[in-house]
């Protein structure tokens, strides 16, 4: 559905910028899932052969490209509010970008979260985890573990913070030359889009929160729990698949979709019954 109306021509402009913006996010959450199958089945496989070892550069590889995704992810959601703020500043010249500028813009995305990673994996930060048979940021390391927080998750977070308290702003001090009831609904949805996706976020950003609390732990201790790493990731799938579930109730954009999707049947069949 979210590719047809992307590159179906005759669809509302906006809409298509806002599947866009959908389909990127559960591309990236795909080739995560694609990764955590891949990963549980190393790990079983090191669970059945405790002698067997995977530590190679395929490994650190798909460690590099599962960050990517992370990365990408929120910054796919610091675009949409770097892209909602735009809309209500600058109106008339977002809307004459062509579509392909905001498809080069997603691409390029991918291209500085790899940029970005990159000097991790130079330096050997992405390692073989004997225990759990995969390689990451291991939890005992200081830097890596502060630098994927900051990089990968606070600053995009930041920025989605400064869009919505800026629009917030705006819209007060502006709130008199607003006069068409098109400008203040358009302006209502993209403050309702920023605070959820705000809110998406927290949850997210919660189940990160041990990814710093875990080199703490381990300069106090000396020491990490081998289930650690297990229950790091397994947070982490369950706010992703929380906020897969959540998503498509909450865009307007698709409600509308499925409002006109459901008006459409109803009218093929009322003609159907009515041709019979």
């Amino acid at each position: 559905m979210l590719l047809f109306i992307i590159l179906h021509r005759p669809t509302i402009r906006g809409e298509r910028i806002d599947c866009l913006f959908l389909a990127n996010i559960y591309i990236i959450l795909l080739v995560i899932s694609c990764f955590f199958l891949d990963m549980y089945f190393y790990y079983i496989t090191g669970y059945l052969y405790p002698n067997s070892s995977f530590d190679n550069l395929w490994c650190r590889t798909k460690g590099y490209i599962l960050y990517i995704c992370g990365y990408s992810f929120f910054h796919s959601f610091s675009l949409q509010a770097i892209y909602r703020i735009c809309r209500i500043l600058y109106p008339i010249q977002t809307k004459r970008q062509p579509f392909n500028l905001y498809v080069l813009i997603f691409l390029g995305q991918w291209i500085f979260s790899a940029i970005e990673l990159l000097p991790s994996l130079l330096i050997g930060d992405i390692e073989y985890l004997e225990n759990d048979f995969h390689c990451q940021v291991a939890p005992s390391n200081m830097r890596s573990s502060l630098t994927v927080c900051l990089v990968g998750f606070l600053a995009p977070f930041t920025i989605i913070l400064y869009c919505y308290g800026y629009t917030i702003y705006y819209v007060r001090k502006h709130n008199s030359t607003i006069i068409t009831i098109k400008q203040r609904t358009i302006l209502r949805r993209d403050l309702i889009i920023l605070k959820r996706i705000i809110l998406l976020l927290t949850v997210l950003t919660s189940s990160a929160v041990p990814h710093v609390a875990f080199p703490i732990i381990y300069i106090m201790i000396g020491n990490l729990p081998k289930w650690l790493v297990s229950l790091e990731w397994a947070l982490t799938i369950l706010a992703l698949l929380s906020i897969s579930l959540v998503i498509p109730r909450i865009s307007p954009h698709l409600k509308r979709l499925r409002a006109k999707k459901r008006f459409y049947k109803v009218s093929i069949t009322q003609s159907q019954s009515t041709s019979f």
